[in-house]
């Protein structure tokens, strides 16, 4: 079809497509707000708990709220600077993680590469939003250990939330299928994907939250020790916290 720029519609969704320089300038320039909206999914509204978050939400007040946060507090360079130790400490077990693996006589001097990137990248966001490696510290953690169950469990369950957040699911082009038949299995693997973050996620934000309300109550304030500090931490015109417990889980499911 010879067309510059055309519609489809499926179901409830419309998709603009274009084929044209120009009107793509004009897209992505000049009215870059009216398409800056993120599409409405089932996954992208069970990970971001209904729109709280910044990533996934699609664009208005809560996107502009939370985008705020982002941008000048947990990308801010001083926070960046803040948290240097802990992404060196993250690089170090890396290099020592594979020098013991290829020291292993079990492990036959081989390394898989995917497993240590994956767990890598795991390691540095609960590093990072946490302040933690594992979940359960285990015993005897000896320099340059590997990740434990729930560890593995959580790495898994966020590259599968980044391969289904915006994957083809049928009950987004037609929602009176959605929650009961499940047709291709999409919305099973997505409560799959939030049970694990729930479980393995809740205590700590919980436990966080409780331990700042209190040194609210009395006046006091501790120094920022990750991500996760920061959004508990913030607060509103009324000295009261500024992010629900919703809006803090969104966010640290995704970051």
């Amino acid at each position: 079809m010879n067309r510059k720029i055309m519609c489809l519609r499926f179901g409830p969704v419309h998709v603009i497509v274009v084929n044209c320089p120009e009107i793509a300038r004009e897209v992505m320039r000049k009215n870059d707000a009216v398409f800056a909206s993120r599409p409405l999914t089932f996954a992208s509204s069970s990970f971001s708990f209904g729109y709280k978050g910044s990533i996934l939400s699609p664009y208005g007040e809560q996107w502009k709220k939370m985008r705020r946060v982002m941008t000048s507090e947990i990308l801010s360079p001083a926070l960046e600077r803040r948290l240097h130790t802990q992404r060196a400490e993250e690089a170090d077990h890396l290099v020592r993680f594979v020098y013991n693996q290829c020291n292993d006589t079990k492990a036959n001097n081989g390394v898989d590469i995917r497993h240590v990137a994956r767990h890598f990248c795991g390691d540095m966001i609960r590093r990072l939003v946490f302040s933690k490696r594992y979940f359960v510290e285990p015993p005897l953690v000896s320099a340059g250990a590997g990740p434990g169950p729930n560890e593995v469990v959580h790495v898994d369950a966020l590259f599968t939330l980044v391969n289904c957040v915006y994957s083809f699911c049928i009950s987004d082009y037609f929602p009176v299928l959605r929650g009961g038949l499940d047709l291709d299995g999409h919305e099973k693997v997505v409560h799959g994907v939030m049970e694990t973050l729930n479980r393995l996620h809740d205590p700590i934000i919980e436990e966080r939250i409780h331990e700042w309300s209190i040194l609210r109550k009395h006046g006091e304030k501790r120094e920022i020790q990750d991500f996760l500090d920061v959004l508990v931490s913030l607060e509103d015109s009324e000295g009261q916290a500024l992010l629900s417990f919703e809006e803090i889980k969104a966010q640290a499911a995704v970051s």
